[in-house]
């Protein structure tokens, strides 16, 4: 249940990427969800279970365009099985970036971290900063430039890093 918790929004989104629309994907996430409660003495734990999840999903995906009818959706099985591939890599892709960001955060001074989470946790704006900082909103703007360029800078060499 906890493998199947942290991988279900994954799983969504990879479903959603394949049938563009919000009912579909939906049922095709509990048929999955189903499937998997089945199969679950087949998963190895040595593999990555969003990526057998995901999988599933691609079956799962490609029967219920066999019960829809191919015209619900016009596009080839081979198109869904690479757009399915490229999905789970894209995915694979941000939660690394997501990952090099958080560490980047965590090396931020605490007032730079503040600043950035006011930003964008708050969603206040640079004059609402201003106001709340005591300073003009053009120094608030140059901050957090500043600081973004520097999670930008930590960001790229982490991933580089992880990939040397």
């Amino acid at each position: 249940m906890r493998l199947w918790t942290a991988a279900q929004r994954k799983v969504f989104l990879s479903i959603f990427a394949l049938v563009h629309n919000l009912a579909d994907a939906e049922e095709i996430l509990q048929q999955t969800s189903v499937v998997l409660w089945r199969k679950f003495s087949e998963y190895r734990r040595d593999q990555d279970f969003t990526r057998w999840a995901c999988g599933i999903a691609r079956y799962e995906v490609l029967k219920h365009r066999q019960a829809k009818g191919k015209a619900a959706l016009p596009i080839s099985d081979d198109l869904v099985e690479r757009l399915s591939a490229a999905t789970i890599r894209e995915m694979d892709d941000l939660d690394r970036r997501r990952d090099a960001l958080q560490q980047c955060l965590e090396e931020l001074l605490p007032r730079h971290r503040e600043l950035i989470r006011m930003r964008y946790e708050e969603d206040c704006r640079p004059e609402g900063l201003a106001v709340r900082l005591g300073r003009t909103a053009d120094a608030i703007r140059r901050a957090l430039h500043r600081i973004r360029m520097r999670l930008l800078e930590c960001m790229d060499r982490k991933l580089a890093d992880e990939e040397a």
